[in-house]
């Protein structure tokens, strides 16, 4: 498993290169703003780690989709197949380095929020004045914030989590697709619309269960954490049984 891992990272290895040297770009931007009081590094840094924090962990989804696309569907990773492996090692593979990519993205972006964060009220008067400042960078940009900053990590976790719900919804689309509709007219279109549909069950699942107004923000939290694994865990199963029995290299 850990060497399927491993391949499945060289795949993506560029791209997340890619996203490194751009975060230390902004960084550095918003950490020259800091230091020499310069107010337009101090916005293209904050903004351009919103984006990069943002687009970066949606594309790491993304490129593991295509990825998988590719893998099922060319020939560029048959050996893949022919090794000495089942189709739940493979799918297990792709999710468990995906979920590490993104969790671990997610909390790489989280630490270096908190540190410009302590840098930023180190260097700029206080916390009440670097607070005060970004509460004008927010209305300049239309934005509004009040959130405590527990239920802000939570709250990111969890749309880390619901994204990598979605992405192995997708593996299971993409297999539907290469599989049981393989070689049929409207195979992509129809796949894609499953993947909207069942993205959409999932979601309306976990809204159902979960009850929207707890008074335990952090249970709430939780139980919404513990309901999208679940349904990860019952995606990958379902693509890895459809894999193992209809899958054909």
């Amino acid at each position: 498993m850990l060497k399927l891992m491993k391949y499945e990272l060289r795949k993506t290895m560029f791209s997340k290169f890619i996203l490194l040297i751009i975060t230390a770009v902004v960084e550095i931007a918003y950490l020259i703003g800091v230091f020499f009081d310069w107010d337009k590094g101090l916005v293209i840094g904050i903004i351009g780690l919103l984006c990069c924090a943002m687009f970066g962990i949606l594309y790491i989804g993304i490129e593991s989709l295509l990825v998988f696309h590719r893998d099922l569907n060319t020939k560029q990773s048959y050996m893949l197949f022919l090794t000495p492996t089942n189709s739940y090692q493979v799918l297990g593979a792709k999710v468990l380095e995906n979920g590490i990519s993104i969790l671990l993205t997610g909390a790489c972006f989280a630490a270096l929020a908190a540190l410009d964060f302590t840098v930023g009220v180190i260097y700029i008067g206080g916390v009440k004045q670097f607070l005060d400042m970004l509460h004008d960078l927010m209305i300049n940009l239309q934005l509004e914030i009040n959130i405590s900053a527990q239920s802000l990590a939570m709250g990111f976790f969890s749309i880390l989590v619901s994204w990598l719900m979605l992405v192995v919804t997708g593996y299971l689309a993409i297999t539907l697709s290469a599989t049981v509709l393989a070689g049929r007219r409207f195979s992509g279109v129809v796949s894609f619309i499953l993947y909207l549909l069942l993205g959409w069950v999932c979601g309306w699942i976990v809204d159902k269960c979960i009850p929207a107004s707890m008074a335990n923000e952090m249970l709430q939290y939780g139980l919404t954490i513990g309901a999208l694994f679940i349904e990860i865990v019952v995606m990958y199963l379902a693509a890895g049984w459809i894999m193992e029995r209809r899958l054909s290299v």
